[in-house]
C-alpha cells in the first residue's frame, strides 16, 4: 500500500485533537446516605501517564478541568472531498501527538478536502458524508483504547502544507475510578463493570448503532442498548482507572446501576444522576467501594451435584394376609438392602430420596457412614396382617445428603389429601403417602429446594383421579415455595405416573405459576425434548414383560419411561439457576441377576423413535436389587448468594 507523504500538500491533514472537559462524579461518601452525581474536581490520572491508546488522553487535566486528547500512531480518519469522492483513508504519520499530520493510505483522486471524521470505517465506503454509520459498542475492553469515540472534524484553515481541522468528540466519555480496598473484592480480578441506565423504568440508550452527518456532526440513534459493559481482567489493587464512550442521552434523575463482577463476587450500586450528559464532556465515577452506601455484594457460586431417586422395596420379604395370600416374594430383605446401601455409598450421590423405606432402614444406612439422614420412619410393616383396613403411621420416605458435599435443613412432611386403593389395590390408604421438602445447601452456600414423594398407584379411574389430585397438590406446593424462596426446585420420587397415561398438562404443568419453568431430564436427553402423549406405555427393555395390549418395548433402557422421575424447576428472578447435565436409569450398576427373554408380535420403538409393529424380540432381562431401577441425574448450578 502506497502512503502519500507530507510533501503532497493536498493529501495531508494537520489535525488538532482538541480537549474534553470533566463535569461530574459520584460522591465517595454521600451525605445523608443517598448516592448522587455532583460536580467533581479534576483528578490526576497517574495510571494513564504512559497511555497505549488508539486515541489517547494526557496524564492530567489542566486547570480548567479539561483533558487534552492525543492522537495515536495507529489512528486513521475518513476523508470526503468537495468533488464528491468519499471516505478516503488517511493515517497518522507523525506519531503520538496532540497535533498530528495524516497522509493518504493509498492513491486518492479527490480535489479539495471538505469533511473529515474519526474513526475511519471501510463500511462507510460509497456512502454520502451526510449518511454515515457508526457503533458505540455495548461491550468495551478497558485495554487502554477508547472504543466508540467518534469525532467530527471542523475545518479551520487551508495552508500550504494541507488542511487544518480541529476535532470535536461527538459523544460523552465516562471514567471509572475503582478502588476495592477494605472490601472482600480487594485483590480479586475485576472481570467487568456494567452500567445500566433507566428513566422511570424505561431504557435510556447509551450504546449501539447510529447514523451521523460528517458535515455538521448531527446524528440519529438506531438499534441501541441501555447497557455499557466494560471488560477489565485486572487485579483490584489500588485504584483502577479507564475511559469508555456513551451517548450523551443521560439526564438528571435517571437511575444509574453499576454491577462490578470479579472472579468470586458481584457488587451492585444504584444512584441517581443529577446531570444532563453532554458531548465533549467526561463524567467521573469514583467507585471507592468501602465508602459507598447502598452497595450490595454477593458471592458468585457454581458447581455440580448428582441426585438419585430409588424405590428400595423395604417391605418384609413375605406379607401374609388374613385371606392366606402371600405377596412381595423376592423383595431385597435385609441382605439385599445392605447391598443397596453399598450401591448408594459407592455411587457417591450427593443426595438421594428413597421410597418404601419401611422395615430395613438400618440396613439401608449401614454402608452410608458419610451421609446424614432425615427423619426416620416410626413404624414398620408387619409380616402378618389381620385386617384389610390396617393403617401404618408412616410415609415410607427417607432422604440423605452426602456430608462431604452438602447438607439439608427445614424438613417438611405433608400427607396427600386424596388417596384411593386399599390393601389389595396398592395399599395407598394403608400408609400416609405424601411428600417431603428439604432445603439442600451445597458447600459453597448455594441452596436448592428438594421434594421427594411416593404417589398413589395406578389402576382404575378412582386411583387415576387420586394421582391427578396429588400432582395438583404438589404443583400448589411448588408455587408456594417458589414464590417464598425463589430457589430452584427438584421434584423426584416414585410417582407411579407416566406421560402416556396421565394428564400432566392439566393437573401439573398447567397449575404452575407463569414464572416457573420445568424440565424432565429424561425427556431432554433421551426423548429429544418432546414429552410423550397418551398411548401405550414406553417400557425400558430390561423390564419389559410382554404386555402387547398396553406396552411398547423400547430399543434400550434409556428411551423407555419409568414411573420414578426427577423433574427440575427454575424460578424467574432467582439468584441460583440449575441445569441437568445427564440423566439415566441405572440398570448397569443395579443389576442383581439376569434372565433371557423373547416375545413375538410385539410393538417396539427403535433408537430413532420409529414405532414398529409385529416385532419378534429376544434380549437379556435385568433384575434389579429392588423392583425399581434408580433414576439418576447430574446437575450444574450457577448464581449468587448474599454476603453476611
Amino acid at each position: 500500500m502506497k502512503m502519500r507523504t507530507i510533501l503532497a500538500a493536498a493529501a495531508v491533514l494537520c489535525l488538532a485533537a482538541g480537549c474534553i472537559k470533566e463535569e461530574q462524579g459520584i460522591v465517595d461518601a454521600p451525605a445523608g446516605g443517598e448516592n448522587e452525581i455532583f460536580a467533581d474536581a479534576p483528578k490526576i490520572m497517574a495510571e494513564l501517564s504512559e497511555p497505549e491508546t488508539r486515541t489517547c488522553i494526557e496524564a492530567a487535566a489542566d486547570a480548567t478541568g479539561k483533558l487534552p486528547m492525543l492522537w495515536e500512531e495507529s489512528d486513521a480518519v475518513g476523508v470526503f472531498f468537495a468533488d464528491g469522492s468519499s471516505n478516503a483513508k488517511y493515517v497518522n504519520i507523525s506519531g503520538k501527538n496532540p497535533n498530528a499530520s495524516f497522509g493518504a493510505a493509498e492513491q486518492v483522486s479527490g480535489s479539495e478536502i471538505a469533511y473529515v471524521y474519526y474513526p475511519y470505517d471501510a463500511a462507510n465506503n460509497g456512502k454520502a458524508a451526510t449518511a454515515l454509520s457508526g457503533n458505540v459498542p455495548a461491550e468495551q475492553a478497558m485495554d487502554g483504547s477508547i472504543h466508540g469515540d467518534y469525532k467530527w472534524g471542523e475545518l479551520k484553515a487551508q495552508v500550504e502544507e494541507g488542511y487544518k481541522f480541529k476535532f470535536h468528540n461527538m459523544f460523552s466519555l465516562v471514567r471509572f475510578n475503582i478502588n476495592a480496598e477494605g472490601t472482600v473484592l480487594a485483590g480479586e480480578t475485576l472481570e467487568s463493570v456494567t452500567l445500566t441506565v433507566t428513566r422511570n423504568g424505561a431504557a435510556v440508550p447509551v450504546t449501539g448503532e447510529f447514523t451521523f452527518d460528517a458535515t455538521d456532526r448531527s446524528y440519529e440513534l438506531g438499534t441501541t442498548s441501555n447497557e455499557l459493559k466494560t471488560v477489565w481482567n485486572q487485579a483490584l489493587s489500588g485504584t483502577l482507572s479507564s475511559f469508555a464512550s456513551v451517548f450523551p442521552e443521560i439526564e438528571s434523575g435517571d437511575q444509574l446501576t453499576f454491577v462490578l463482577e470479579t472472579t468470586n463476587y458481584k457488587a451492585t450500586l444504584t444512584v441517581t444522576s443529577k446531570a444532563n450528559f453532554a458531548s465533549e464532556t467526561y463524567y467521573t465515577f469514583p467507585l471507592t467501594l468501602s465508602k459507598l452506601s447502598g452497595l450490595t455484594i454477593v458471592k458468585k457460586v457454581s458447581g455440580t451435584f448428582k441426585a438419585a431417586t430409588m424405590n428400595v422395596d423395604g417391605l418384609p420379604e413375605k406379607v401374609r394376609f388374613i385371606i392366606n395370600i402371600t405377596i412381595n416374594e423376592g423383595a431385597p430383605g435385609s441382605d439385599g438392602t445392605k447391598t443397596i446401601s453399598s450401591y448408594i455409598a459407592n455411587s457417591q450421590f450427593d443426595f438421594v430420596g428413597c421410597s418404601e423405606d419401611f422395615n430395613y432402614h438400618s440396613e439401608l444406612a449401614s454402608a452410608m457412614s458419610g451421609y446424614t439422614w432425615g427423619t426416620p420412619n416410626n413404624e414398620t410393616i408387619p409380616s402378618s396382617v389381620s385386617s384389610l383396613s390396617v393403617h401404618i403411621d408412616t410415609d415410607g420416605l427417607s432422604f440423605a445428603t452426602r456430608n462431604e458435599t452438602c447438607s439439608f435443613s427445614n424438613e417438611y412432611i405433608e400427607t396427600f389429601t386424596t388417596s384411593a386403593g386399599g390393601l389389595t389395590s396398592g395399599a395407598n390408604t394403608n400408609v400416609d403417602k405424601g411428600f417431603r421438602h428439604y432445603v439442600v445447601t451445597m458447600k459453597d452456600g448455594a441452596e436448592i429446594d428438594v421434594i421427594i414423594t411416593h404417589m398413589n398407584t395406578y389402576g382404575n379411574d378412582e386411583r387415576k383421579d387420586a394421582q391427578h389430585a396429588q400432582l395438583t397438590q404438589i404443583a400448589t406446593y411448588i408455587n408456594k415455595i417458589s414464590a417464598a424462596n425463589k430457589r430452584p426446585i427438584i421434584f423426584m420420587g416414585d410417582t407411579n405416573c407416566r406421560y402416556t397415561r396421565h394428564d400432566f398438562q392439566t393437573y401439573f404443568w398447567g397449575k404452575l405459576n407463569s414464572n416457573v419453568t420445568w424440565t424432565d431430564p429424561w425427556v431432554k436427553f433421551h426423548r429429544g425434548g418432546t414429552y410423550p402423549t397418551s398411548g401405550k406405555s414406553l417400557m425400558i427393555r430390561a423390564n419389559y414383560k410382554g404386555d402387547t395390549d398396553n406396552d411398547i418395548v423400547c430399543s434400550d433402557d434409556q428411551r423407555g419411561e419409568v414411573v420414578d422421575k426427577i423433574i427440575y424447576f427454575n424460578v424467574e428472578g432467582a439468584s441460583i439457576m440449575i441445569d441437568a447435565l445427564e440423566s439415566y436409569n441405572d440398570v448397569d450398576n443395579y443389576t442383581a441377576s439376569t434372565e433371557e427373554a423373547s416375545y413375538t408380535n410385539v410393538v417396539a420403538e427403535d433408537a430413532e423413535g420409529n414405532i414398529l409393529e409385529d416385532q419378534d424380540i429376544s434380549y437379556t432381562r435385568y433384575i434389579g436389587y429392588s423392583d425399581h431401577f434408580p433414576v439418576v441425574a447430574k446437575f450444574s448450578y450457577t448464581g449468587t448468594i448474599p454476603m453476611n
